[in-house]
């Protein structure tokens, strides 16, 4: 019984066991769990705060220090000094003061209310923060847990945007601060920097003498209450605008002051009755915003580039980097030219430079900038006309227009070079390369298409059709990699993604890009050329000094980039310079006389945009003309006004400088004759054409030189006694019919006859027609088309031989051999002295009988019909009048034969009449 009653006892006390068992090795497991869990973010927390966090913590509060302001300096280049070329003053409405020039109550009221443990934390007030992640894990804003430094460091860097990473970043910039500056230094620069309201006042000063027209050090606790609440919300909290806001916000300051012991409480009660009244408290002072002075495009364009340098290097905001260059005190060395900039001014600071006015009433705008060899950008201008603002569009630097034709050299046909699948004397058809909405595409600005052409007559003329099709051997995908990696065109310029992306024949190899590029990315591109083929990015200033002369941005180490071989720089030179100097070059204007130039134009549909992008051993500038609402530019004459506007500027830049070829490559050149018409190796059907010899000569690198012979030229004969006429029955240039059968192919001795017979080469190509696309100028030299014309339409039966001319004085009737035949001297009879030539004073003329015929044989093709000899005295018969010899009428011109070989030359037979009826 004993066991029986102790058995539910032992079991109860195992369940009990069991459970509790169960149960921590439960929770040890859920435990165990959170703990590797835990280490396991905690190195990934570690990993990232390392990697990511740290790198970007430190903060140099110097480098945002606003009392100073900074100069940018130029090179006299006969000393070698600088020389002051302007002093920055910032859009900004700041005035520096001191921690010792602070007010006790102002200082007391932005601690009271902004953050009241300010003088006891170490950057970072961690119940707030606390406060901070809690509302982010409860699904609402992350706010307030911000202390004065961490306020300070969203002021000066411009970073406000809401995320974990910006508060992680902010906490631990926050901790560098306080361990590198005091409680008075961090206050100093945030009652400098806050920003509060107003006419642009930033800082404490100048926010006092706005409000109160006060020094600041004179605000009373009232006024500091006032001025100290704005900062929470400009927009809602200017007492001038919203003074009920600004009254409620400064009592909640006096209130804050009296409960941290800041102030009395009859301190409170006297501060408290008079911002009941903000209104009454306030004195407008004056805007000391510097508003005078206007910068030159030159200045603006060096402001530009080191405020993004700055941003860049340093991981600033643009407004933080905008701060440290207007207040930082930096030294600032730039690039410019003054004479050559003074050149540049005197034709871009007045309109009448170009006074082109659109239909709609526009003025014509340009913009030029020039850049050295060196890569250095030593002048520009924004706009034409004069400057009347800052900070204004500089179209120099920001314009996006589409370049046009002055796109194809760095986008199709150096990296066509580059890629060794052409040289300058490539042939390709100037002719449609495909039909676009029903239409034969492209077009080309000379209003017709040449036909076979080579790559450096067609960069003379700037054919769309060429550069299309070279384009298409490069692949638009390659061409924008040249573009962006190798010329310097940036992703701003460029759309490779989306359904209107550049990667287009149209966009790359004509220049209509969806947006377009400036005018100094033009110049830089194109100076690679001059350069041998290296690109340097363009540079305003050369180096950037902070106030203690440490250098914090330098261009000297830039690293070049091969854009293309010399060699390749040497083709595109020599063609660029035709396109100055050949006679159909579209740059033609630009020539200088005193200088080597070259260069390449541009314009686009409708001319809305005209461009030239010429350069000299010296100077590389790209112009643009155009309207800021683009409009058709009509010109008298046609002419390309950015070509002339090139010339005026870079025409007094070279005077007095000696003129030079471009720097020569490092293989030499060799000359070679090609064809014209197939890029290859000549062969005598080369010279044989019908507009003359198509056998050239130009100059390869022996890598370049072709290797095959022309197979296009195919040798046919023509007759020129048979020119191809058009419908107005003028003759078709130098081309004639096919010969035919009848055609003399010799010189007939004792006659005027002489052989018509030519042998010429026609080009044996085929051309895609597209409908409606105009014929090319070389489609009569077609063998396919010649055929259609058909055989010579002269000779169209057998030749007859007229007689020869007969010299009476010859005649001796005792000498049969100077007798003349019937047809020299009609009714000659040697038994009639009377019709003896030496007779008569003019031989009689043959009178047969009205209606006689005289029959004759037909005559077997290609036979010549001559006249026997005149039989002896003794033998003559009675003298009977000769035959009638008819040439056959002309055979109506065939359907054109199919093509075939040229015809074997044959000699031709005389067919000798039948003697004459006794």
């Amino acid at each position: 019984m004993a066991s029986a009653s102790s058995s539910p006892k032992k079991k109860r006390r195992g369940g009990i066991g069991h459970f509790f068992a169960v149960f921590f090795k439960t929770v040890g497991t859920l435990l165990l769990i959170g703990i590797l869990t835990g280490s396991i973010l905690a190195c990934f927390a570690a990993t990232y705060i390392k990697t990511v966090i740290l790198p970007d913590s430190h903060m140099d509060l110097t480098a945002y220090d606003t009392k100073l302001s900074s100069t940018i300096y130029y090179t006299d280049k006969n000393t070698g000094q600088p020389v002051v070329l302007q002093t920055l003053h910032g859009s900004e409405n700041r005035i520096w003061v001191t921690y010792d020039q602070l007010p006790q109550h102002l200082i007391d009221a932005v601690v009271a209310i902004e953050d009241k443990r300010f003088w006891t934390h170490n950057g970072v007030d961690w119940k707030r923060t606390a406060y901070g992640v809690l509302s982010m894990l409860t699904g609402r804003d992350i706010q307030g847990g911000s202390t004065i430094t961490q306020q300070l460091i969203k002021n000066v860097t411009h970073e406000n945007d809401v995320t974990v990473k910006r508060k992680i970043q902010e906490i631990f910039r926050a901790l560098d601060v306080e361990s590198n500056y005091d409680k008075k230094q961090i206050l100093e620069y945030y009652l400098n920097y806050i920003f509060l309201g107003g006419a642009k006042c930033y800082g404490v000063s100048t926010a006092a003498n706005y409000y109160f027209s006060k020094d600041v050090s004179d605000l009373d606790l009232a006024e500091s209450a006032v001025l100290i609440s704005i900062t929470n919300n400009p927009s809602i909290y200017n007492p001038f605008l919203y003074p009920e806001n600004n009254q409620k916000r400064a009592s909640l300051v006096l209130s804050e002051m009296l409960k941290q012991g800041k102030i009395s409480q009859r301190e409170y009660d006297a501060a408290k009755a008079r911002v009941s009244d903000v209104s009454s408290m306030l004195v407008r002072g004056e805007n000391n915003i510097q508003t005078g002075e206007i910068y030159p495009w030159y200045v603006e364009q060096v402001i530009s580039d080191v405020i993004q340098d700055l941003s860049e290097t340093y991981n600033l905001s643009r407004e933080a980097a905008t701060d440290r260059l207007y207040y930082g005190g930096l030294s600032i060395y730039c690039n410019l030219d003054p004479d050559i900039q003074a050149i540049v001014d005197s034709v871009y600071s007045t309109q009448e430079s170009m006074p082109l006015v659109s239909d709609a009433g526009q003025k014509l705008q340009s913009a030029i900038a020039i850049v050295d060899p060196e890569g250095k950008i030593v002048a520009l201008a924004g706009a034409l006309g004069e400057k009347t603002g800052n900070r204004v569009y500089n179209i120099a630097r920001d314009a996006h227009r589409q370049p046009g034709s002055s796109i194809k050299m760095i986008s199709t046909y150096a990296p066509a070079l580059e890629m060794g699948l052409i040289s300058p004397y490539s042939v390709f058809d100037d002719s449609p390369v495909q039909e676009v909405g029903g239409k034969a595409w492209p077009s080309n600005a000379y209003l017709r298409y040449y036909g076979r052409m080579t790559v450096f007559d067609a960069v003379e003329e700037s054919a769309n059709t060429v550069a299309a099709r070279v384009l298409q051997l490069v692949t638009p995908e390659a061409s924008s990699n040249f573009l962006r990696e190798r010329f310097g065109i940036s992703d701003n310029s460029l759309i490779l993604l989306g359904d209107k992306n550049d990667l287009g024949l149209s966009q790359l190899a004509l220049g209509g890009l969806t947006k377009g590029v400036s005018p100094l990315e033009m110049a830089a591109a194109y100076s690679a050329f001059p350069r041998n083929g290296v690109y340097l990015s363009p540079k305003s200033y050369s180096t950037v000094l902070d106030s203690d002369d440490k250098v914090i941005l330098d261009h000297s180490n830039e690293v070049p980039v091969n854009a293309v071989k010399d060699t390749t720089a040497w083709y595109v030179n020599t063609m660029l310079k035709n396109v100055v100097t050949g006679a159909r070059g579209t740059g033609r204007e630009a020539a200088l006389s005193n200088m080597t130039v070259a260069g390449k134009t541009g314009s686009t549909n409708s001319n809305n945009d005209k461009w030239f992008v010429g350069y000299t051993p010296y100077y590389t500038a790209a112009v643009w003309t155009g309207y800021d609402t683009p409009e058709r530019i009509r010109t008298n004459g046609g002419y390309n006004p950015a070509v002339r506007l090139w010339a005026k500027v870079m025409g007094q830049i070279h005077e007095g400088l000696e003129n030079k070829d471009f720097n020569g490559p490092s293989a030499t050149p060799v000359s070679c004759n090609y064809c014209m018409d197939s890029g290859l190796l000549p062969t005598s059907a080369c010279s044989m054409d019908p507009r003359g010899s198509r056998v050239a000569t130009g100059y390869f690198f022996p890598e370049d030189k072709p290797g095959e012979s022309c197979d296009l030229h195919k040798v046919v004969e023509f007759c020129i006694s048979s020119a191809v006429t058009d419908a107005d029955g003028e003759e078709v240039g130098s081309l004639y019919h096919r010969a035919g059968e009848f055609c003399p192919r010799q010189d007939i001795a004792g006659t005027d006859i002489t052989a018509t017979v030519r042998t010429f080469s026609l080009l044996d190509y085929h051309r895609e027609r597209i409908n409606g696309a105009k014929a090319a100028q070389d489609e009569r030299y077609l063998l396919e088309n010649w055929g259609s014309y058909g055989p010579c339409t002269v000779h169209t039966g057998p030749i007859v031989v007229p007689p020869a001319e007969y010299d009476p004085t010859l005649f001796d009737i005792n000498n049969e051999a100077t007798w003349p035949t019937t047809e020299q001297w009609p009714g000659f009879d040697p038994l009639d002295p009377a019709t003896w030539p030496n007779a008569v004073p003019e031989p009689p003329s043959p009178s047969p009988s009205a209606g006689e015929v005289t029959p004759t044989p037909e005559p077997s093709p290609g036979d010549v019909t001559t006249t026997p000899p005149i039989p002896t005295p003794s033998s003559a018969p009675s003298p009977t009048p000769p035959p009638v010899v008819d040439t056959p009428p002309p055979a109506p011109t065939p359907t054109p034969p199919p093509v075939n070989p040229p015809p074997t030359e044959t000699p031709q037979e005389i067919v000798e009449p039948p003697p004459e009826a006794e």
